[in-house]
């Protein structure tokens, strides 16, 4: 990429800021917004579930409204951000999932999973970051299930 180092840590910044944000409409905001931070054509795999596009990740953040209480909290750690262009960028990380359903206060327990998460961003001509493929990787689960979409295996 040719832009400057003030430019390049700029987009750095923009793309880690994105997948926090994603993550805390996720928790704290049932993902409400959740389609806002993806392309229309984009590609979410998650643990070997494959969503393309915005009605199936809609069903999957409507499934899991659907079925109650629900208390999650996604933790991303070891961000790295690989700047390609002006408009596009990779990050790679790990996930670190702690959920269970109910509310809170709930009894601590291990994160039910651990992952690696591998995100294409695309910037909009709004000046959005958008997850044109988001994936998350199982590396490490246990106790409760992970919640995957419905009529997946």
């Amino acid at each position: 990429m040719s832009a400057s180092p003030d430019e390049a840590f700029r987009i750095r910044e923009a793309v880690k800021d994105r997948l926090i944000d994603y993550w805390w409409d996720v928790d704290r905001n049932g993902a409400k917004g959740a389609l806002a931070f993806y392309t229309e054509d984009c590609v979410y795999l998650m643990c070997d579930h494959r969503m393309e596009g915005h009605a199936p990740i809609k069903s999957y953040y409507d499934y899991r409204e659907s079925r109650g209480a629900r208390m999650v909290r996604h933790v991303v750690t070891n961000l790295r951000v690989h700047v390609h262009a002006p408009d596009r960028a990779t990050l790679d990380g790990t996930l670190t999932v702690y959920a269970a359903d109910g509310v809170p206060v709930l009894p601590s327990a291990p994160p039910i999973m651990v992952a690696d998460t591998e995100c294409e961003f695309e910037r909009g001509v709004d000046g959005a970051w958008r997850f044109r493929m988001h994936k998350i990787i199982a590396l490490f689960t246990g106790g409760v299930q992970v919640l995957v979409p419905p009529g997946a295996s």
